[in-house]
């Protein structure tokens, strides 16, 4: 007897059994049965590397198949997939749908946050240099909105003229601008450029400036949201602009108007809701892995550099230095580990994320099919695989 499965991975199995007898008369006689069980289980997609690989970290050169250093990710509504690379490629990219990559802005160049070079002017032009990528988020125009760190702005990029243009920030470190034109405000390294849900405003992490400022797209001004300006552990129960912020590094917001801010240096993620601030992850603040399952506040995370939401309103956090992405849930106060085997920095693909290695991971989204997206940004690649 012989017995055949299929991997259980399918929502199904297969069981093929032989038996085998041979007569008196020396005639063999096969009697095959064949059984399909059927399972009660959802069916698990594979984990699909969509496109990069952990080779793309020694190209020198642009290689029209290899994105380097991805830092997040974000999909336009015909579901084509965007990306950023940071210092090691310096472009926006995006995929087709057969999965080959395409560089719509950004000159390729290596370049090092502590380069100084005058930025660029910018406008109908796609061979822009950037400097230092972090954040990518597209308008329901189509406009794709990046945050060009080391170049202290937010650029938009058109995918019908190819122009590029200045959003917020003159392109000089420094703080000023508050309650006027954003493009002549002054931000310090501008990390986040996430977009409100209606998709009228960007929300920006001024992170050099320890605040979270919001860019009315619109009206074309800047104002400060939360973070007084110093650096330092944030207050719970304080008024947005009057809690210190320890290293405001991106920013999300829910429909009901409630903003979730990763604190880089702080190692929390803080939510402000109804003008009131509260640390929701690791009120200690300390550096380390730990908490899942149980009350967030509780939790440890690591140099946290991303959020974004899920379907269900839960927060996606890229604990980057915990290779891993963790989910904060709002209504049971609870986290839980997504993605990455924490603390184990590799590049093994596993039967599922959770079994699968990452290596800082920066950005993460959920994609038009539902499927968690992860840019894991030191193994040069992009991810996605089941979110739950």
């Amino acid at each position: 007897m012989a017995v055949i499965r299929s991997p259980n991975n399918c929502g199904f199995r297969h069981a093929l059994i032989f038996y085998t007898r041979t007569g008196r008369d020396a005639m063999p006689f096969v009697l095959a049965c064949v059984v399909l069980v059927a399972l009660a289980a959802p069916c698990v997609a594979e984990v699909a590397v969509l496109v990069g690989d952990p080779a793309g970290r020694v190209a020198k050169a642009p290689d029209p198949t290899r994105v380097n250093e991805p830092f997040a990710v974000a999909y336009d509504a015909e579901g084509r997939l965007y990306g950023v690379e940071y210092t090691r490629g310096n472009r926006l990219f995006r995929l087709a749908a057969d999965g080959t990559v395409e560089f719509v802005a950004g000159r390729f160049h290596v370049s090092s946050p502590k380069d100084a070079f005058p930025p660029e002017a910018v406008a109908a032009t796609a061979d822009v240099r950037f400097h230092g990528l972090h954040d990518v988020a597209i308008g329901r125009d189509g406009r794709a909105f990046v945050a060009d760190t080391f170049n202290h702005r937010i650029c938009g990029f058109d995918p019908v003229s190819r122009d590029v243009t200045v959003v917020a920030g003159t392109g000089q470190a420094g703080f000023s601008g508050d309650g006027g034109p954003a493009a002549s405000a002054m931000f310090q390294q501008a990390y986040c450029s996430a977009l409100v849900p209606g998709g009228e405003a960007l929300l920006v992490a001024d992170i050099g400036n320890h605040r979270l400022r919001r860019v009315e797209l619109r009206e074309g001004t800047v104002a400060t949201v939360v973070g007084n300006g110093t650096a330092g552990r944030p207050v719970d129960a304080a008024a947005p602009l009057a809690t210190p912020l320890a290293g405001p590094r991106a920013a999300c917001m829910t429909a009901d108007g409630t903003i979730y801010l990763a604190l880089r240096e702080g190692n929390t993620l803080v939510a402000v809701k109804r003008g009131t601030v509260r640390i929701v992850a690791n009120a200690s603040g300390k550096s380390g892995y730990g908490g899942d399952g149980g009350p967030a506040r509780e939790a440890l995370l690591a140099g946290p550099k991303y959020v974004s939401l899920d379907r269900a309103g839960r927060v996606l956090i890229a604990d980057t230095e915990n290779h891993c992405i963790r989910r904060y849930d709002p209504t049971s106060d609870t986290i839980t580990t997504v993605a990455g085997m924490p603390t184990q920095a590799g590049a093994t693909i596993g039967a599922d994320l959770r079994s699968t290695r990452l290596a800082r991971p920066h950005g993460c989204a959920i994609a038009p099919d539902g499927r968690l997206v992860i840019a894991d940004s030191d193994n040069d690649r992009i991810l996605a695989g089941p979110a739950d």
